[in-house]
């Protein structure tokens, strides 16, 4: 994202912080903001550069990459409870697992009693995922399926699918086209999407400490002033978003929502490119060094899974 203040030009930036004040008497300065988003401009691995569909597949072979996510309890246990309390509406039916990965998915919705799950990963893992399906002796529920979604031959009607596609400010990846391709090809009119839907957030951001703490650095090395590197470094920071659990006490202002994304309805072409006006009102003063963005899933039956600056933290933390 690109954001300029009071302009309705974009792809603009400004070498200046942008300062947030309060106005005399109380009121709260308003600070008006135009975004931008462009799917295909966002890098396509949850750690790393952009890279195309081979090298996103390769990445997702680490052992380490699932671990982290494995190890993030509020995002694991979020499906879980969202598989648990469908109850009838996946007792004995079909569920497709869209990005399996190891599988964790797919065996908790074997174990809420689905008939049949689909366990399609693209990676090498999927090698791993069908020993853990053995492991746990489900080979009569689950099948794995090592290809991408788009070339899976499933051969029946879906009732429920699940996948985890979001990441770092929600359109870091491109799942999301992968498991809008399964609605369409694979699930059953009425079925269910789990997450049902995401909503982007964002607000101004203080980031003084960490701005000190990485350029301070150059000020006085073993002794030495290198602050010349501290413009190259800054520059490289504009590159990519700082990703970084942040206290909620650095935010500048009540978030606002950037985009929504339902997936029952979204349409492929509509999350390409999106276009919002936004309008901040100060809470404080500070200087705004960037905007923070996080995302909120919710599920069916009030489960919701957060990665707000308040919220426990997750392995997507936020991306400023």
């Amino acid at each position: 994202y690109i954001v300029t203040p009071q302009s309705s030009i974009v792809h603009q930036r400004t070498d200046e912080p942008q300062k947030i004040s309060q106005q005399p008497g109380g009121e709260r300065a308003q600070t008006d903001w135009v975004c931008e988003g462009n799917e295909s401009d966002f890098p396509r691995r949850r750690r790393g550069n952009a890279m195309g569909g081979d090298q996103y597949f390769d990445s997702y072979g680490d052992i380490n990459v699932h671990r982290l996510m494995l190890e993030d309890a509020p995002r694991t246990l979020a499906y879980k409870q969202a598989l648990e309390s469908l109850g009838d509406q996946i007792r004995g039916k079909v569920v497709l697992d869209v990005g399996a990965g190891t599988g964790i998915l797919s065996l908790f919705a074997a174990k809420c009693g689905a008939s049949r799950v689909y366990a399609v990963e693209a990676s090498d893992i999927a090698a791993h995922t069908k020993e853990v399906v053995s492991e746990n002796m489900l080979d009569g529920v689950i099948k794995v399926l090592q290809c991408k979604v788009e070339d899976a031959d499933i051969g029946e009607k879906v009732d429920v699918i699940v996948s985890e596609w979001m990441g770092f400010y929600l359109f870091h990846e491109s799942m999301l086209d992968s498991v809008l391709y399964a609605r369409d090809r694979w699930l059953k009119p009425g079925g269910l999407i789990l997450p049902r839907t995401a909503k982007l957030y964002a607000s101004p951001i203080n980031m003084e400490k960490h701005c000190n703490d990485r350029f301070g650095f150059w000020t006085d090395v073993y002794g030495f002033s290198m602050q010349t590197f501290i413009a190259a470094e800054a520059q490289a920071m504009l590159r990519a978003p700082v990703i970084e659990q942040v206290a909620k006490e650095m935010l500048l202002s009540e978030p606002q929502l950037v985009k929504e994304v339902d997936c029952a309805t979204a349409k492929q072409e509509d999350l390409r490119s999106f276009t919002q006006d936004l309008k901040f009102t100060a809470r404080k003063e500070g200087i705004c060094h960037g905007f923070c963005f996080w995302f909120v899933c919710q599920f069916e039956n009030g489960v919701t899974l957060s990665t707000a600056p308040s919220k426990p933290q997750t392995h997507w933390k936020q991306a400023t």
